[in-house]
């Protein structure tokens, strides 16, 4: 495993890789609908990111890749449907990731919370919009910052 990552339990990694799944969740089923594209393009990003990620997260981003769907289609069947309760209880469980992520070294907690952000977008951007792509909804605008997450911010005059 990726040396950052190494020191984490096996709770607190299992935490961060189910973190793609809960906001696939979160942003896709954000106006009621979990629409099949969404899902697809969020296991498309995660594809993408064992090849052109950070190399420290190379090993991460390939388990995030292995396990991304299953991880989905279990979570669905185990949240309430309704998309307030689901939406709420999905803020909760992320919010535990904050003391997992600031207990990284700044440069990984950083680029995992950046990496979280950009790929709740891009689920965002899936469906809606021109030729459905680019557009999102106020449904997925309220989610689509993380706001259950404290943001982290790596200073490039830090030593890795």
């Amino acid at each position: 495993m990726d040396q950052d990552l190494g020191l984490l339990s096996k709770d607190e990694l299992t935490q961060l890789e189910d973190a793609f799944a809960y906001i696939t969740i979160l942003i896709a089923g954000a106006d009621g609908k979990i629409d099949e594209k969404e899902i697809t393009w969020a296991e498309k990003i995660a594809h993408i990111r064992t090849f052109a990620g950070d190399e420290r997260l190379k090993a991460f981003h390939e388990a995030v890749d292995q396990n991304l769907h299953s991880r989905i289609e279990t979570l669905i069947s185990e949240l309430p449907k309704d998309v307030s309760s689901r939406s709420k209880m999905i803020s909760e469980k992320l919010a535990q990731l904050n003391p997992v992520l600031s207990s990284l070294d700044s440069y990984i907690g950083a680029y995992l919370y950046k990496g979280f952000l950009t790929f709740a977008e891009r689920v965002a951007k899936s469906s809606g919009g021109f030729l459905s792509f680019f557009t999102i909804s106020p449904e997925e605008r309220k989610w689509i910052g993380l706001p259950m997450l404290n943001a982290i911010f790596y200073d490039e005059g830090e030593e890795e």
